[in-house]
């Protein structure tokens, strides 16, 4: 039960975490202070988390995986969109 509920406790973190920052380069149209590199590597970092989820059968890593991932992958694309490059 403990273990259970950590896991979905923590999806729920994981699911939030980057919410704020897509939020703010959404409205700011800004994304000078966001490292690209970073980005990238949380990005792959959430698909293997979703990947080793799916692989272990275990749903709330499955879904922290996807979720975050989406999340992320639509600051990415914020990124490049508002990029001045």
């Amino acid at each position: 039960m403990v273990t259970r509920t950590l896991g979905i406790l923590a999806t729920v973190v994981s699911c939030v975490q980057m919410v704020p920052q897509l939020y703010k380069t959404y409205t700011t149209q800004r994304v000078e202070d966001i490292s690209l590199y970073s980005l990238v590597l949380i990005c792959i970092a959430n698909i293997f988390w979703g990947l080793h989820g799916y692989i272990i059968g275990d749903a709330p890593l499955i879904v922290a995986g996807a979720l975050t991932a989406a999340i992320n992958g639509t600051l990415l694309f914020l990124y490049f969109k508002y990029s001045k490059r």
